[in-house]
């Protein structure tokens, strides 16, 4: 597919029902004409987009509608609050690219830092991996009418909830990967009782927990990390991850 035309579009996921936009390569010859009644013919892949655009236009204020009858006052409140608050963080944290650390830890935790807060990795746009840990509740989620009440936390779409409270990441990367202590008779490591990060993958439970989020439907509901990587390139970090990671 070297050499070949980008074309952009919305990925729909009909099995998460999430939306998210992509550029995919396509051949010419590939590129077929689609004609409908009462309409010019286009080419597919713009056909798509229109009708895909114009499903996301449509359905904006219905996810908003549905947000507000799902979560209670009190947690949109509180919501709008944590949103304002990862907004101006991340602003901070942006300006420092202008100077960028010339030690590669400080580098690695300033990329961190960034990609923490940034709410464009989401499907919607609206969610950063803080919302659910943020380090003045502990590196967990700080939203106190939710903590009270549902304890879990929505996604990305605001209807779609974990089926559990956001566990603190604080210590998480100084978890081993997860194996059998004889000494303690007992399984030791890994980020999650349930098993979903266990580190034996990639040699490492935080990484392998930090793969999940970005392509949970209950989380920030990409349809691929094809998605992701895409959305990650765009942002003003990219020069700065290129840099640390090649």
């Amino acid at each position: 597919m070297a050499g070949l035309p980008l074309e952009a579009a919305w990925c729909f996921n009909p099995r998460s029902g999430t939306t998210a936009f992509r550029r995919y390569a396509t051949a010419p010859a590939l590129r077929a004409t689609v004609t409908v009644p009462g309409v010019k013919s286009m080419k597919a892949p713009l056909l798509l987009l229109s009708i895909a655009a114009a499903t996301f236009a449509s359905t904006a204020s219905a996810r908003a509608q549905e947000a507000s009858t799902t979560l209670s006052p009190k947690a949109l409140q509180e919501i709008a609050q944590v949103e304002a608050e990862i907004d101006r963080i991340e602003a901070q944290t942006l300006e420092r690219l202008a100077t960028p650390p010339d030690n590669q830890v400080q580098q690695v935790e300033l990329l961190g830092k960034l990609i923490l807060y940034d709410k464009q990795l989401s499907v919607y746009r609206n969610e950063a991996c803080t919302f659910c840990h943020m380090p003045e509740t502990g590196s967990t989620g700080p939203v106190s009418e939710l903590n009270r009440t549902k304890a879990a936390y929505p996604g990305s779409v605001r209807t779609r909830f974990s089926d559990r409270k956001p566990q603190s990441h604080a210590y998480a990367p100084l978890s081993p990967v997860l194996h059998y202590n004889r000494g303690q008779g007992d399984l030791v490591g890994g980020n999650f009782w349930d098993m979903r990060a266990t580190g034996r993958r990639l040699g490492n439970p935080a990484a392998e927990q930090a793969q999940g989020p970005p392509t949970n439907p209950v989380e920030m509901g990409l349809s691929d990390i094809a998605c992701f990587v895409y959305r990650a390139s765009q942002r003003p970090y990219r020069a700065l991850f290129e840099n640390v990671w090649g």
